[in-house]
């Protein structure tokens, strides 16, 4: 039987089939290039894709800044720079936020299991880095012991027996080969009436017994006490007046060479003064020098000190700190840390005024207040914070001043290029005027200053200040500093805030300098940290609200909350973090530091 198609069948059949089948095996080699998650694109009319670059944040957006040109903000796929899991080394990042562990990811955590580090977190978010510095100075308690330290100066470190020092509990040194200290070898004291003893030979407890014989011996070479001729054949000839060997002195010799000795002094208070063999032609005088340290003996034996025996008295430059010192370095330079006095050369400036200049807070109460500056209704932040300053408002008073932030440089050079500085949330006495400053429980902050003669040392960034009045005043020269950045937890009038990536800047004021002018302190909070910190429940009207809160374009807040646009928003950005810059101006005077 013979088959025909038609033309017309053929157009309507059979050319549909094949189309079919190559549209089928065109999908199936599509999904097999591109993976089992394709699937077909379904266009919706009325969502348009998001597009990179047009201005506008979209969905699978971080951002868009109307660009694909990657910045320290926004990158080339539209999401943030910080968080895209590459580290831009060309916008400073030390890590990514966005890489979860390995290489590149930031620390969060900088302890390096070692005890002689002092490990600390530095920045924050993608510039985040472990600084692990070496502990160099002695202190007690601290799990170290530095090079150079010794039981005798830090209580971290271990007795060591050979260290050419005398250390609690050792009656020598075996490092130390001459004079006081020196471990016995042997114990001869050259009487022969004693019976000459090493104990402990070898070893940092190594010490001498000469003990008196007592007993008659013949042929010992010695006649001891109550012995005769009798009983021992070395007492023949004792007492005829005449010294003859194994003899020392003869009993019948009453001045001169030959007496016999009844005491033993030599008026030496580091010596052991005694006699042995008294009364017999073998009496003799010992007198062995004293090197442990023994309260009440009257000496002061090498090696000893206050702490460990009361018959010395404190003595700067012996390496310990004693009664009345602040410090021992054991050197003769008094232009370090320790002065030849043994007082600490330190120079500290306490913050006599501080205000916040930017951003503002504001509270809802009888319409939407700015209670920041001074003399605001109600409740001021910079009265709060002048008040804190300078009195003591403890009930009952404690004596302390309620607010103390203080510079306080160990070694001061006022025209260093660079020197360590440290800031303390001190302890300082009430009043003011009088007040002198110790270190307190409060954050010590460890940051390098910068000196510049000439010029601004530090001023706010770009676009972070709104035009408040009065402004904020930069830290400029003649002859002014300017901090690393650190973190610092600031008590902002009862408020206790995180300031990342701060920086202190001042100029000094007198040479050498009395105090410091032009004081800025400025430092990021991220919102998600300003969303976290509650305001005590002790304030009126906004205790237990979120710090963000009071902060124009934080959420809630009365001024410019969260969906207020930019008119009156605050906000800033930091490495692409959003929070608020603060700006704060203060100025210090010199005060006492122990």
């Amino acid at each position: 039987m013979t088959s025909s198609i038609s033309v017309g069948s053929f157009r309507r059949g059979i050319v549909p089939g094949l189309l079919a089948i190559a549209l089928a095996i065109g999908t199936a080699l599509a999904a097999a290039a591109c993976g089992d998650n394709l699937r077909p694109l379904e266009p919706d009319a009325d969502l348009p894709l998001p597009i990179c670059s047009n201005g506008t944040v979209e969905a699978g957006e971080d951002c868009d800044d109307g660009d694909q040109v990657r910045d320290p903000l926004c990158d080339d796929l539209c999401h943030f720079t910080c968080g895209n899991g590459d580290v831009d080394t060309a916008f400073s990042e030390l890590c990514d936020t966005g890489i979860a562990s390995g290489t590149g990811a930031c620390p969060t955590s900088c302890d390096d299991g070692m005890a002689c580090t002092q490990d600390s977190l530095d920045g924050s978010d993608c510039q985040a880095s472990c600084v692990n510095a070496a502990i160099t100075a002695a202190a007690d308690g601290d799990g170290c012991c530095p090079p150079g330290a010794t039981s005798l100066t830090d209580d971290d470190c271990t007795i060591a027996c050979g260290n050419m020092l005398v250390e609690a509990g050792e009656a020598c040194d075996t490092g130390i080969t001459a004079g006081a200290g020196m471990c016995p070898t042997s114990c001869n004291d050259n009487l022969t009436c004693t019976t000459d003893t090493l104990r402990m030979g070898g070893t940092c407890q190594a010490t001498c017994t000469n003990a008196p014989i007592t007993t008659p011996i013949n042929n010992d070479m010695c006649c001891p006490p109550g012995a005769t001729p009798a009983n021992d054949t070395d007492c023949a000839g004792c007492g005829d007046g005449t010294v003859t060997p194994p003899e020392t002195c003869d009993t019948a010799i009453n001045a001169g060479n030959g007496r016999c000795p009844t005491a033993c002094n030599d008026n030496m208070a580091c010596t052991r003064d005694t006699l042995s063999g008294g009364g017999t032609c073998m009496a003799a005088c010992s007198f062995a020098a004293i090197t442990t340290p023994t309260n009440g003996d009257g000496c002061c034996p090498t090696g000893a000190n206050s702490n460990n025996d009361n018959d010395c008295a404190p003595r700067c430059g012996n390496t310990v700190v004693e009664a009345g010192e602040q410090c021992d370095d054991g050197n003769l330079n008094n232009s370090d840390a320790c002065s030849n006095l043994c007082r600490l050369n330190v120079t500290a400036f306490k913050f006599t005024d501080l205000d916040l200049r930017d951003p503002h807070a504001y509270v809802s109460f009888l319409g939407c207040r700015d209670v920041t500056p001074h003399g605001a209704f109600g409740f001021s932040v910079n009265d709060e914070l002048q008040t804190n300053i300078s009195t003591d408002g403890d009930n009952p008073p404690d004596g302390l001043l309620d607010l103390a932030p203080t510079l306080v440089f160990r070694t001061f050079n006022q025209t260093a290029a660079t020197q360590p500085v440290e800031l303390h949330f001190a302890n300082c006495t009430a009043p003011q005027s009088s007040t002198s400053c110790s270190a307190g429980t409060g954050t010590v902050t460890m940051a390098t200053a910068t000196y510049s003669a000439t010029g601004t040392c530090l001023t706010f960034l770009p676009n972070t200040v709104r035009p408040y009045n009065p402004v904020v005043g930069p830290a400029s020269g003649p002859g002014c500093f300017t901090t690393s950045a650190v973190t610092v937890t600031l008590d902002l009038g009862g408020i206790p805030i995180t300031l990342r990536d701060a920086r202190i800047g001042g100029r000094y004021s007198g040479n050498p300098a009395t105090g410091l002018t032009n004081g800025l302190l400025m430092g990021f909070i991220s919102q998600a940290d300003a969303n976290t910190t509650v305001i005590p429940a002790s304030f009126p009207i906004v205790g237990g609200q979120p710090l963000s809160s009071l902060l124009p374009g934080g959420a809630g807040n009365c001024n410019c909350n969260a969906n207020c646009g930019t008119a009156n928003d605050d906000k800033d950005t930091n490495n692409g973090t959003i929070g608020w810059w603060f700006y704060l101006n203060f100025t210090a005077s010199r005060v006492p530091w122990t």
